[in-house]
């Protein structure tokens, strides 16, 4: 009889305790989660990475990645014209490809056997062959954008064979007065030509409306492989928006600063992992692994 009570007490004492961790981790969603769309459910947990890794000292400053395989990241750091091919298997950078000078490099997508980098000032680099040491060409594409605009972050649009650039300060091209709002352009892959209307539109005042007095500068961008919404990430602000591809917002949610730090990278594997890079941030950079909600 005493063993009985002894095995209900600990039980009911699992169950509570389950039920403590269900209910902190209901709070930390409804901290974080600042706006979400009636009838739209965020799909991921960010408070709970499956994986996480330290990045070396190279890749201290990592500003983009994009999925090559289910065990390779591509990535670049703001500082090198190099491609890291980072392997999660081994948790560390297995091979280099050097593109160009020294520079601001913010973004990287691999689309087929190709890879596009995005400098800070809008040029883009588009490396052929990127993964055959002795097959690959590199073409650089100037574009209406620059500094000014500082772009940020890139993603490969497949509905239209683009790719979307969004830019961190001015959203213009001329010299217009409004330059709170932050634009996203497209860049066509056929012609090699930038549109020079804005893709997208993102009016500074929906933000607050949803994050109060917090200021919201982009750092990186994706394209989610199986919904086609937009996932715009914002170190300045530290927040995740994410948008539909007419331009209206989804989901807003608020970062924590134990997480990601500096939250600058962001890109899917084909089956929706969502891979979020900070730089270091005088801790060293990492590479946050999230799976899709069941």
């Amino acid at each position: 009889m005493l063993n009985w009570k002894r095995k209900n007490l600990m039980q009911v004492k699992l169950s509570i305790l389950l039920l403590s961790c269900i209910t902190a981790c209901s709070q930390d969603n409804n901290k974080t989660m600042l706006f979400e769309r009636p009838g739209y459910l965020f799909p991921y947990q960010l408070n709970e990475p499956g994986r996480t890794w330290k990045m070396p000292p190279e890749l201290a400053e990592i500003s983009g990645l994009s999925c090559i395989d289910d065990q390779r990241l591509a990535c670049v750091q703001d500082e090198n014209g190099i491609i890291y091919i980072f392997n999660l298997k081994s948790g560390e950078v297995e091979s280099k490809i050097e593109f160009s000078d020294d520079g601001d490099y913010e973004g990287i997508e691999v689309i087929d056997k190709d890879a596009w980098v995005l400098k800070s000032n809008g040029t883009l680099f588009r490396i052929s062959d990127f993964l055959e040491k002795k097959g690959s060409v590199v073409k650089k594409f100037s574009t209406a954008l620059s500094g000014k605009n500082d772009t940020e972050g890139l993603a490969y649009d497949p509905v239209n064979k683009s790719l979307l650039i969004v830019c961190k300060e001015n959203p213009f091209l001329d010299e217009s007065e409004d330059k709170n709002e932050k634009a996203i352009y497209s860049f066509n892959l056929e012609s090699g030509q930038l549109d020079l209307k804005p893709f997208l539109m993102i009016n500074p005042d929906t933000v607050k409306s949803h994050t109060g007095k917090v200021s919201f500068k982009p750092s990186g961008m994706a394209i989610h492989p199986v919904s086609g919404d937009i996932f715009i990430l914002a170190s300045v602000g530290k927040l995740l928006l994410v948008l539909s591809r007419t331009g209206e917002m989804l989901s807003v949610i608020k970062l924590s600063p134990m997480n990601f730090p500096q939250p600058e990278g962001i890109c899917f594997s084909p089956d929706g992992k969502l891979f979020i890079a900070n730089e270091g941030a005088g801790l060293g950079g990492t590479i946050l692994e999230f799976d899709p909600k069941n």
